[in-house]
């Protein structure tokens, strides 16, 4: 994984060369009410530490609102407004330990990541957005073994912009997604996701894993080396074993979604029969799936195939 910086530039809040968007000022904006503010003035505040908190918030809540479907482009198209983002996200690394880490510094640093899914998974900026590797200033979040609330926060909305890269799979831009994720040292944070997230975090990373493996780079790279889909499989049996008498049903789509895609060979079917727990077919884990029969088919026809095995896939 590339080496990030621990500033994007030194000392900048207190800097005389502070920038400004395009060169322009907020002052008209300072007097009014913020809520009332257009796009352009909020962009342009977030030149302005005191006021980019704010303007953040107001971003993110048009983006959540759907009422603005010009938004990625707007803020891709700002001058300097990634780099403001970008500050965002870095000025928290020093501060990410339990110790320092509060609610507060990660829902703010979470606004910033609900515009960056914004940008991922826009047709027009997704591109823009691979090119510059903004994703690999995520991964520190996405490396993190702690669970508390500030952490799980800040790795789904993480994975949530992992996401927006590779909704419409059959886009060429989302192949060219897949080879700069797997290219960057994804995957391993997308299996660790799985191992330390919460329910929600599960479910997003197990997701995009069954988008990597559904691309024939994706397949290819879990099996060079092998080693690599056996620590798939692993970590798919403990995350379905600790469900207990809970089980989750969206993470258990998309596994067994993962699992249905691997058994279309012979060499995935060993090696799902060496991992694949037996507890999949008992009574919690299908009454969990009830409200989605197509799992439920899909589960048949893995042991179906596993029964078979070579006589029915190919590799």
């Amino acid at each position: 994984m590339m080496n990030l910086p621990d500033s994007l530039f030194p000392d900048f809040e207190n800097s005389e060369c502070a920038f400004t968007n395009g060169g322009a000022t907020a002052n008209g904006v300072r007097a009014l009410d913020l809520s009332l503010a257009s796009v352009d003035e909020l962009l342009q505040l977030l030149g302005e530490p005191e006021h980019r908190e704010k303007a953040i918030s107001l971003l993110t809540r048009i983006k959540k609102q759907g009422s603005n479907k010009d938004l990625a482009l707007q803020i891709w198209r700002s001058p300097n407004t990634i780099f403001f983002l970008l500050t965002e996200i870095i000025s928290i690394y020093k501060s990410f330990t339990p110790e320092k880490l509060t609610m507060k510094e990660s829902s703010r640093v979470c606004d910033v990541l609900v515009l960056f899914e914004c940008l991922a998974s826009h047709r027009q900026t997704k591109k823009e957005f691979l090119n510059v590797q903004i994703h690999c200033y995520l991964y520190p979040f996405l490396m993190t073994e702690e669970r508390g609330r500030p952490f799980q926060y800040l790795r789904l909305m993480s994975l949530g912009v992992i996401g927006g890269l590779l909704k419409e799979i059959d886009d060429p831009i989302a192949k060219d997604s897949v080879h700069h994720l797997l290219q960057s040292g994804f995957f391993p944070m997308c299996l660790r996701s799985i191992e330390f997230g919460n329910d929600l975090s599960q479910s997003t990373a197990s997701w995009i894993i069954s988008r990597l493996l559904i691309q024939k780079q994706g397949l290819q790279y879990c099996y060079e080396p092998t080693t690599r889909m056996c620590a798939i499989m692993r970590v798919f049996k403990d995350a379905i074993e600790k469900m207990h008498d809970k089980p989750s049903a969206t993470v258990l789509k998309n596994i067994i979604q993962c699992y249905l895609i691997v058994s279309e060979t012979s060499r995935g079917c060993l090696l799902i029969k060496s991992f694949i727990p037996s507890i999949l077919m008992s009574a919690p884990y299908i009454n969990a799936l009830r409200a989605h029969p197509a799992s439920i088919k899909n589960l048949l026809e893995i042991f179906q195939r596993l029964a078979k095995g070579h006589e029915t896939t190919t590799d």
